[in-house]
């Protein structure tokens, strides 16, 4: 629950992969994109506030490449340090702030954002309908009123090695205490691991974050059975490992495609990841724009060029290897090169739907208490 295990969620789920495939991808349909945007010198500039992914230099250059506008990024490490910054410098410093969807509410109703109708961003066209309609998701206003502008999601799942192990279906979290103990792997932070606990009780998604009282201490209460559990922090690959080798049998990924990548370096199916049946812990995150920004018209620009320049978009995904809210990009990837269609496929990324059973990952209603419960998890 420190600050530190929190903000792994927001830095290092965000690797790049291949980080320099970038440079080498074609700037084709930024000719285009140019002329909607406005291309030319001296447009003035945006500054933008995110994890280091999206402040990326190679972004900065392409966009004013792109539009002539300068990109200002600052880079930070977690929705709270953004929080934090942005609560003290607002509008006369930033103009864009990312953020995963379960922290948007608390900006906006901090009156740090305003909310976006969708008709501003030209991009918004290709978006799946789920992701700017569905009104259940902490981000959305109303249809096509957004507080963030979705831009990459993905979700949790259970993982297990099946020469070690076998969950059968219907698949659930209780697996995970079925299994030995100390062969079960977490990732993440306390509040993640009691939010799956609730989930394995059967605490319903919507109330996942507002458990308090007997029904965190019961969630308390049956995360310690589960103890010793392996943990990785903040590292894919750890949990890849453990699960490739054996040192652990199942455990909870922080992606679909874990299962893909562990198969790639076992160099056979060794690994399966499913969707639980009581749902998961998941993100969508993408650009905020900030409430009385100095540079608004520049902020949609810069909004309408990372998600709506086809090039840009597929740098973003070569990056990052995330789900991308974009059903049209999504389906240029599933038609594209058979290796990336492939494990565009494993993340579930062309089934925008299963985004609607998860748990957006955000702050608890509680934060004190939950600490404090995680605290005696630890110390029992």
């Amino acid at each position: 629950m420190s600050e530190e295990a929190r903000g792994t969620r927001g830095l290092t789920r965000r690797l790049f992969i291949g980080r320099s495939a970038g440079t080498a991808l074609a700037v084709g349909g930024l000719g285009s994109f140019i002329a909607a945007c406005g291309g030319g010198s001296g447009k003035g500039e945006v500054v933008v506030m995110a994890w280091e992914n999206y402040v990326d230099p190679e972004i900065q250059s392409r966009f004013n490449k792109a539009t002539g506008i300068k990109m200002r990024g600052v880079a930070a490490e977690s929705d709270q340090d953004m929080f934090t910054k942005l609560k003290a410098g607002g509008g006369k410093q930033y103009d864009v702030v990312f953020a995963n969807c379960g922290f948007s509410p608390l900006y906006y109703k901090n009156g740090l954002t305003e909310a976006l109708d969708l008709s501003e961003v030209s991009s918004a066209k290709n978006l799946w309908p789920v992701f700017k309609e569905n009104t259940t998701f902490p981000y959305v206003v109303e249809a096509n009123k957004v507080m963030l502008y979705p831009s990459m999601w993905a979700s949790f799942g259970i993982v297990w090695n099946t020469d070690k192990a076998q969950v059968a279906p219907p698949y659930s979290w209780k697996a995970l205490w079925e299994a030995p103990k100390g062969k079960v792997i977490m990732q993440g932070a306390g509040d993640d691991f009691l939010s799956l606990a609730g989930l394995a009780l059967g605490v319903p998604r919507e109330k996942i974050y507002s458990m308090t009282g007997p029904t965190l201490k019961q969630a308390a209460d049956y995360l310690a059975k589960l103890k010793p559990f392996q943990i990785s922090k903040s590292s894919d690959q750890v949990t890849a490992d453990a699960i490739r080798t054996g040192k652990a049998y199942v455990g909870q990924a922080t992606s679909l495609g874990l299962a893909y990548r562990i198969n790639q370096k076992a160099g056979k199916d060794l690994a399966k990841i499913e969707l639980p049946k009581e749902g998961a812990l998941g993100w969508v995150d993408g650009p905020q724009l900030v409430k009385n920004a100095k540079n608004r018209a520049n902020a949609i620009k810069f909004i309408e060029f990372l998600t709506g320049d086809p090039a840009m978009q597929d740098w973003l995904w070569k990056a990052n290897r995330f789900g991308m809210a974009s059903k049209t990009t999504s389906e240029r990837i599933l038609g594209g090169a058979s290796a990336d269609a492939s494990v565009y496929k494993s993340l579930g990324g062309g089934q925008p739907q299963l985004s609607e059973k998860l748990v957006f990952q955000g702050p608890p209603n509680n934060p004190q208490e939950w600490t404090a419960a995680y605290d005696q998890v630890v110390a029992g």
